[in-house]
């Protein structure tokens, strides 16, 4: 019994015709009458009665063996459909790259949940680094996707982003400088003080959106741009100024920091190629959107 058989055997019962089912199968209509005979000699029975001119019919042997053959073509589809999608997770991966100094720890603890429900053989890969670096290694095919500030990317192309966040701009100073420890902060107090932002090869436009928070108060500071973010938290730690940070960097822990809550808003956007397709990148911007706190999520090409 061979597959070939089976085949034309089912063939033949789907047109109840040996001349149709050799038209539908592109060969001979004797070759399709030898091989349906030399599958009811293996099997021992008719599957067609031929005794009427020019008709047959499928005998009660033929009903049941041709129910089994469709049941088994049936599983082994399911079989190779199910080692297709095993091929597919094997191979499937993302390596994500997210902003030095973010503590995303508990989102991105969510999202490999997510994944490895549903991607059980996905492999995921995650790094932090300076904005700089995320939009060389993306754009060098070293990453996937990378999570960072909107403002960081804006002025590249062949990029597409999913805006996960917006989340809250705080103005960060050494507790105790501004004021007394027990007195809430005002913006009105950073008058005068050192604004100390990312230059603009790892930030572009940072400190000009910062600036405007305090410009649009008719707020004077006194910009200074530096290379790190570490450097940033020493000299605010130091009490030689203040910067302004989204929510979610790890200083929110440093209990020698202090915060003023601005009332502009920063974006936060997974980016990605343009035109890469991989699912786990919108599997990764649904999480997140429903992780992070904010009020709904806009996708949009660059450029912008």
């Amino acid at each position: 019994m061979t597959s070939l058989q089976i085949q034309y055997f089912l063939t033949v019962a789907e047109y109840m015709s040996f001349s149709q089912a050799a038209e539908a199968l592109f060969v001979s209509q004797p070759s399709v009458s030898r091989q349906v005979k030399l599958l009811e000699d293996e099997l021992g029975c008719q599957l067609f009665d031929r005794t009427q001119k020019n008709r047959i019919s499928i005998t009660p042997a033929g009903i049941l063996f041709r129910e089994s053959f469709q049941g088994a073509a049936r599983s082994i589809e399911a079989t190779r459909a199910a080692v297709r999608e095993l091929a597919n997770q094997s191979s499937l991966g993302l390596r994500v790259g997210i902003g030095a100094g973010w503590d995303l720890s508990e989102e991105l603890r969510q999202f490999r949940a997510v994944v490895l429900r549903q991607h059980p053989q996905a492999a995921l890969h995650f790094e932090c680094d300076t904005f700089r670096s995320l939009r060389q290694k993306l754009q060098s095919n070293e990453l996937d996707v990378i999570m960072c500030t909107k403002t960081s990317v804006m002025d590249f192309d062949g990029l597409e982003m999913h805006q996960i966040a917006s989340l809250e701009s705080r103005a960060y100073v050494r507790r105790g400088i501004l004021r007394p420890e027990n007195e809430p902060l005002q913006i009105a107090d950073f008058a005068g003080k050192n604004l100390f932002m990312l230059e603009e090869k790892e930030s572009p436009m940072a400190m000009e959106l910062a600036l405007l928070q305090f410009q649009a108060r008719k707020i004077t500071v006194n910009p200074i741009w530096v290379p790190d973010r570490e450097t940033i938290l020493q000299a605010v730690l130091i009490g030689d100024g203040f910067t302004v940070i989204d929510q979610y960097t790890y200083w929110r822990s440093e209990p020698r920091l202090t915060f003023c809550p601005l009332e502009d808003r920063i974006p936060i956007c997974v980016v990605w190629r343009e035109g890469d397709r991989n699912p786990l990148i919108e599997l990764l911007t649904d999480t997140l959107s429903r992780t992070f706190p904010w009020e709904e999520g806009v996708s949009f090409p660059f450029p912008l």
